[in-house]
């Protein structure tokens, strides 16, 4: 068996540029292995193994360099190779590119390289077994190899079939697979030929076949569209200028006409405002929700596709002339209508292109990682879920530790991921990544001290390691999922005191469920066995936390670690968290003293703009929110704070919208779902939208879908605001929401935050015995603003009774001291709209 610290599985282009750069990088400290099962040199894989010297890049060649920094590494190695004539505005034959491939295959290969310990294996890869220190990769017809790292870079796969009818799909003259070496070697000068798909393959191929026959080719899709063609005069693309990213399919429309107009008018080429939108396309598929998502795919993929992908000139003269000679036809029809009207004795030939979804692919090793759970589908089906970086993710949706992926396989997340450019830089930003991962060779030099995402050192197994940073980043994006990730990670290292101390911190916070006490209990046993300067910190702190409700611990914990964010965000009231702090300034100070610590940081941006609207500097909010999102679209914090900005400034509609396409798109696996469902519900108050209102209220803020702290700080309080604003009877009932939120809740809230809401539910469900058990609870109580839940208690009770004018007077009296409840103006307006309701009831009585 061959043991390496990094194995690639692929040796195509995505699997040829990982190991270049990483062998680059690597500097001979790591053993790497190329794995590939392809005919001829490493390297070139199937889309540049071809020999038709007619078949061309569809990219020129200034662009296709191996080296992001060193644009003219293409060039000057063709120009080395034979190709003097070459510019960096020709296509270049596609053969050319793949012989460029291999020759940095045996580049990053030969033994002249410095300490180079590159293997290339050749053989079919179909299994990848996780074991001790790392995976196991078993090979057809080879020893298998095992690996610290292991690359995925398998490649597009072969045109998908599901269109085939199965009589057809048996007969000699199909042709499944044109890639496949000698697939069209049978096609004689007289036989007739239907391409099924009118894509870049398909072009390839009946230029490859009007050589061969002398009889008409037709190519037939149900849209009949080729791609458009390259020009001969080189136009720099038209950029982007600092226009929004459109986060929405309408917008993306807009913006894509509006530019094509311009450049036309600029131009009279329309291609500029293509290509200056390609930097920005991963970016834009992003930030749009994912119902766009699939609108795009079903309406909008194949013009653009037609735009983006084209061909170079000479190809498209060479279609252009086979249609003016009539040996090249085009037709709009479906693939059945098209096969049952062929020339009898017809070639098929199969261009559609891949599926997409990998889950019913033939391939033996695909097959094997979705039926190991290591792998699951992409966003909208399509690829496979990765992190940001290209890790993959689980069938339970966790990043698996030392398997990543590039290329074609991460389409569902990037769409734009399988042009030689898009794969340069996701092999550079990942071979960077491995270059300083040598985990087989970091074990021969003894244990190494692992770092959180903040370099914050974490005493923990690897993979333990790994599932806490998980936990950690979904808490930072107010994600769903912490929970099972701290339980991944105290399963594989039960001696993991900081996962247990953290679990402690949610549980008692209430963003995950769990027993706060007997976790903090198993977080003292473990730091018995192992600790560390972090570790017994942040105990101490969650201790007193847990056991006395003292935040103090946590605050000094920020004063000794700064960059532990997760700490930050507990002493921060946030859409996730009560908050240490209870005082609004104390926790705007945290927040702000900590800029020189955090910089840029996509989370800090978000809190940092979560303060700013509390402060009431909305347009400042706004802008570091929109800093943030476009760092991590998902990003909890920011789109929270984005969402009161729109609310406090009045843009019910323009909020509404954006917040709608939020929940869809990248904050669907938000954790506090519910609660921005209630931030788009207040919209639809402001609109009078009430059935939009009682729309949500059956729906995500439904005891289906919500309970606990949501179901009362969010459900509860919108029905009682509903009654007070006069809104039509609602669907729900409070009874139904009572019924999932925990008694203690009701009858022994921990904070004022929770008793304010504790009694806007109590005197929405009209229970005057709830409110007086609340009010004597909430007069046992020595911690700040209790003494306000009692007093709003007293309001509430006198409006329920119809003592309007007493509730104006209970509330007035305290006007000013309100916002020490905790919580946002948000939440906290609906004492206003009590009071508001009071006075307009009294008002009436006096008339009446």
């Amino acid at each position: 068996m061959s043991e390496v610290d990094v194995a690639i599985v692929g040796g195509g282009a995505a699997g040829a540029l990982t190991l270049a750069h990483l062998a680059h990088l690597a500097g001979g400290r790591l053993r790497i292995a190329l794995i590939d099962h392809g005919p001829g040199d490493f390297g070139s894989g199937t889309a540049y193994r071809t020999t038709d010297r007619a078949h061309l890049l569809n990219v020129r060649a200034a662009a296709m360099s191996a080296w992001p920094d060193r644009p003219a590494h293409f060039t000057d190695w063709l120009a080395a190779h034979g190709h003097d004539q070459v510019t960096g505005e020709d296509f270049v034959p596609r053969a050319a590119f793949g012989a460029y491939l291999a020759a940095l295959t045996r580049e990053a290969a030969g033994d002249d390289r410095p300490g180079a310990d590159v293997r290339l294996i050749q053989g079919r890869a179909n299994g990848v077994h996780r074991g001790p220190g790392g995976w196991t990769i078993t090979l057809e017809g080879a020893a298998p190899v095992h690996a610290a790292e292991v690359v995925l870079a398998i490649g597009i796969e072969p045109p998908a079939q599901a269109w085939v009818p199965r009589r057809l799909r048996s007969r000699p003259r199909f042709v499944a697979d044109p890639w496949r070496p000698g697939a069209l070697d049978g096609v004689g000068p007289d036989d007739p030929v239907l391409i099924v798909g009118t894509g870049l393959t398909a072009v390839d191929v009946a230029v490859t076949l009007s050589a061969r026959t002398r009889r008409p080719i037709t190519a037939t899709s149900r849209n009949g569209l080729l791609p458009s063609a390259h020009t001969q005069e080189v136009r720099a693309p038209m950029p982007l200028d600092g226009a929004a990213v459109p986060v929405g399919i309408r917008a993306l429309r807009h913006l894509v006409h509006d530019r094509v107009r311009a450049s036309i008018a600029a131009t009279g080429d329309w291609r500029p405002a293509i290509d200056g939108l390609r930097p920005h396309t991963q970016a834009i598929w992003a930030a749009l929700p994912e119902a766009d998502r699939r609108e795009f795919l079903r309406r909008d993929l194949r013009r653009w596709d037609n735009a983006r992908h084209r061909m170079a000139p000479a190809v498209a003269a060479t279609i252009t002339g086979l249609r003016s000679e009539g040996r090249l036809a085009i037709a709009a029809e479906h693939p059945s209508v098209a096969i049952a009207i062929a020339e009898p004795g017809s070639w098929i030939v199969n261009t559609t292109g891949p599926d997409p979804d990998l889950a019913g692919s033939t391939n033996p090793i695909i097959q094997q990682l979705f039926a190991a759970g290591l792998v699951t589908a992409g966003p909208l089906g399509m690829g496979w879920a990765t992190t940001g970086d290209g890790q993959l993710r689980d069938a339970y949706g966790e990043a698996v530790p030392g398997l990543w992926t590039l290329g074609s396989t991460r389409r569902g997340q990037l769409l734009e991921t399988t042009a030689v450019p898009e794969i340069r830089a996701q092999a550079a930003a990942l071979a960077a990544r491995l270059a300083d991962r040598p985990a087989a060779a970091s074990a021969a030099r003894g244990p190494r001290v692992r770092r959180d995402q903040y370099g914050l050192a974490v005493l923990g197994a690897a993979r333990a390691a790994e599932h806490f940073d998980d936990a950690v980043g979904r808490v930072l994006r107010v994600q769903q999922g912490a929970g099972a990730a701290l339980d991944a990670a105290t399963g594989e290292d039960p001696s993991f005191a900081l996962a247990h101390a953290v679990r402690a911190l949610l549980a008692v916070e209430g963003v995950i469920d769990g027993d706060a006490p007997a976790a903090l209990a198993d977080a003292e046993r473990a730091a018995r066995a192992r600790t560390d300067a972090r570790t017994g910190s942040l105990l101490r702190a969650v201790a007193a936390r847990v056991r006395a409700s003292d935040p103090a611990g946590l605050l000094r914990h920020i004063d000794d670690f700064p960059r532990d964010a997760l700490v930050v965000n507990a002493c921060v009231p946030t859409i996730a968290f009560g908050g240490a702090t209870q005082v609004p300034q104390h926790a705007w100070a945290v927040v702000e003293r900590l800029a020189p610590v955090y910089g840029e940081d996509w989370w800090y941006l978000g809190l940092l703009a979560f303060v700013r609207q509390e402060q009431h500097r909305w347009p400042q909010s706004a802008e570091l929110a929109e800093r943030s999102l476009a760092a991590d679209p998902a990003g909890g914090h920011a789109a929270h704070a984005r969402s009161h900005v729109y609310y406090e400034t009045g843009e019910h509609r323009a909020g509404l919208a954006w917040l709608d396409g939020w929940i869809d798109g990248p904050g669907a696996t938000a954790f506090q779902g519910a609660h921005f469902s209630w931030h788009a519900a207040l919209h639809e108050l402001a609109l009078e939208r009430w059935t939009d209102v009682s729309a949500r209220l059956r729906g995500p803020l439904s005891p289906r879908s919500v309970g606990g702290v949501r179901a009362l700080v969010d459900s509860a309080s919108l029905l009682w605001r509903c009654r007070v604003l006069g809104a039509p009877p609602q669907p729900l009932a409070i009874d139904e929401v009572l019924g999932v939120v925990p008694k203690e809740l009701l009858a022994e809230p921990q904070t004022a935050f929770i008793g304010l809401h504790a009694a806007l539910a109590l005197a929405a469900a009209d229970d005057l015995g709830g409110l007086d058990a609340l009010a004597r609870h909430a007069a046992t109580r020595t911690e700040p603003a209790f003494d306000l839940v009692a007093a709003l208690v007293r309001a509430l009770r006198a409006y329920l009774a119809g003592d309007y004018d007493r509730t104006v007077e209970l509330i007035s009296r305290r006007s000013g001291e309100w916002v020490r409840l905790g919580g946002s103006d948000a939440q906290r307006e609906v004492i206003d709209d009590t009071l508001l309701s009071a006075l307009q009831r009294s008002q009436r009585s006096r008339i009446g």
